[in-house]
């Protein structure tokens, strides 16, 4: 409980959004710099997974991707997953028209070809289709791609091509890896800190055991104040928006590097954050505490380190 007379900054993480790094570059590059959340990222976790692998993968005649996982051995059973599963969230799919995904599965059929789906237009002209993907760019242990073809878009292009990864199918099946592991925290504040091959992803995946691969989180800090001299008169004052975007990233990097102990950061990580040089602009405008929170519900950020236990909620409260 923090006793008056207190003014507070509080920090606490939206827009959470995350890529295997391989996305940043090739194919993905182009579309991923349309992507809100992460051009909007100012903080950046590298988080160590379970690799996620297929032993063996298909587009099934009755439209549904069947695969295994390769971390499961032996043990691995086949898993069958509609499409219409995979596709009834996005944007383009009338939810009038198909209400569930059971609507929409039961609209589309199977083709090897355009022609094909051509033909198939000819006797049933409101049918969608999908079509095996092929190319230099699959990558057959990882990821499976497919063409989704409807009538007014029947033709196979980029646009109307999908390429579902591994990882993606882990919360549709169930299997979720045991351990999310923090490994580094910065802060990007330009598309291009983001996008550039950075020595710290690098680092980590060559350091990754074979079994293991490494996720970027990206974040955006919000910030919220609160103050009061004796405990009743609540004020909510926003001096802190004079520090400007990059001294307030600043300090959300800083408490929560001091917070996680990630293994491959220095700065911040054991250091008494009241003499940290990024909390120098916050103290200025005489705030006494600074709070770090990053609290999800997902269990893709139930976030931990050697030194945190695994958790979507995690608060720290910081004497300034």
């Amino acid at each position: 409980m923090i006793k008056p007379p207190f003014k507070i900054l509080k920090s606490h993480l939206v827009d959470a959004f995350f890529i295997t790094a391989e996305k940043l570059y090739r194919e993905f590059e182009e579309p991923l710099e349309a992507v809100d959340r992460f051009r909007s990222g100012r903080i950046y976790f590298l988080v160590k997974r379970r690799k996620a692998r297929f032993s063996s993968v298909c587009l099934s005649k009755k439209c549904q991707i069947v695969f295994k996982y390769a971390s499961q051995g032996m043990l691995s059973r086949p898993h069958k997953v509609n499409i219409a599963q995979l596709l009834h969230g996005a944007p383009a799919i009338n939810k009038k028209y198909f209400p569930t995904p059971a609507h929409l599965q039961s609209m589309i059929q199977y083709v090897k070809s355009a022609d094909e789906y051509e033909r198939l237009l000819k006797r049933e002209p409101l049918v969608a289709a999908v079509m095996p993907g092929s190319g230099e760019k699959e990558r057959a242990d990882r990821a499976i791609a497919y063409h989704f073809l409807t009538p007014a878009d029947p033709t196979p292009k980029d646009k109307n091509r999908h390429i579902i990864f591994a990882h993606q199918l882990l919360r549709v099946t169930d299997d979720l890896p045991e351990k999310y592991e923090v490994m580094y925290i910065g802060k990007a504040m330009e598309l291009s800190d983001r996008m550039d091959g950075h020595k710290r992803v690098q680092q980590a995946q060559a350091e990754c055991e074979d079994e293991a691969e490494i996720y970027l989180y990206f974040f955006t800090p919000r910030f919220e104040a609160m103050a009061s001299r004796d405990g009743m008169a609540i004020k909510q004052p926003n001096d802190y928006l004079n520090l400007g975007e990059e001294n307030l990233v600043l300090a959300a990097e800083a408490g929560l590097i001091n917070y996680f102990s990630p293994e491959m950061n220095v700065q911040n990580k054991t250091t008494d954050l009241r003499k940290s040089k990024a909390m120098t602009r916050v103290k200025s405008l005489k705030y006494t505490h600074f709070i770090s929170e990053c609290n999800f519900d997902e269990h893709d950020y139930a976030f931990e380190t050697t030194k945190i236990r695994k958790s979507g909620a995690h608060e720290k409260i910081y004497l300034l």
